[in-house]
């Protein structure tokens, strides 16, 4: 649903025009009578792999949406992932001790469902290859960093660039790469460097880049970033944040240090 609005509402520079704002409207309003008209009897769900309340409200179109309420997906807690770990553990006839699914589960850090199953696969790979049932925690060491973090595990972590490509464009982008790949490297994202990058693309003034607050609105929404009790904001995941880290952090200087 997200990425048919932000079909309508875009053109192929990734601006929000006036015809697709008018498109997405008529769109949106359509959904709104039929929502209303059949309350009670019909339940519209909508889905998607991006956020469609950033979007909207890019667009000024956040009203066109009142009539739905937002249910947020959480990831696992530790307990349910690693219970999820034992039963398949089981199923695959493989030994996770205690220790082994905890040390999985400190890694994620966050659990989102699918992470924790993709790291049981290559887990469990790992000790057919090694002719193993039982697993250690130096094998979550070795598959962690060799598998989950390898050039091999990017296919399945790249639909996060792909996200935000999708969401805030061609300008918008390379904003939250910067920002992300400075919190990767940093270990986090304070107030003062997120005012310093304000100033940074405020004076570069491209044309229907997003502001700041607007990027990282998008970064808090859809759970990359999260903003800690001190006021910094960090990655919610760990995995997603050290494959980050790999992907971008090796030569990362940012836009906004002296150059050297």
């Amino acid at each position: 649903m997200p990425i048919l609005v932000n079909h309508l509402l875009k053109d192929k520079n990734d601006h929000i025009t006036p015809e697709g704002k008018q498109e997405a409207d008529a769109f949106l309003s359509w959904l709104r009578k039929n929502g209303q008209e059949h309350q009670g009897r019909v339940s519209i769900i909508l889905s998607g792999s991006v956020g469609l309340e950033p979007l909207l409200e890019q667009a000024g179109l956040s009203a066109q949406a009142n009539i739905f309420s937002a249910f947020d997906l959480k990831p696992w807690n530790e307990y349910t992932a690693a219970s999820c770990l034992e039963e398949l553990s089981d199923t695959y006839h493989i030994v996770l001790p205690l220790n082994v699914r905890q040390s999985m589960c400190s890694k994620l850090r966050c659990c989102i469902p699918h992470h924790v199953q993709m790291f049981f696969d290559k887990i469990h790979l790992h000790l057919k290859r090694e002719d193993r049932k039982k697993a250690s925690s130096e094998d979550v060491d070795w598959v962690y960093q060799h598998e989950m973090l390898s050039v091999r595990g990017q296919m399945d972590l790249q639909h996060y660039e792909g996200r935000l490509k999708t969401i805030l464009g061609k300008t918008g982008y390379p904003i939250a790469l910067e920002i992300l790949t400075y919190t990767a490297v940093h270990d986090y994202l304070d107030d003062e460097t997120v005012h310093l990058y304000e100033k940074y693309f405020t004076i570069q003034d491209d044309v229907g880049a997003p502001s700041i607050e607007d990027v990282l609105h998008v970064l808090h929404h859809d759970g990359y970033l999260e903003r800690q009790p001190d006021g910094t904001n960090r990655f919610v995941s760990g995995l997603l944040e050290d494959w980050w880290r790999n992907r971008y952090g090796g030569n990362f200087k940012s836009t906004i240090e002296p150059r050297q």
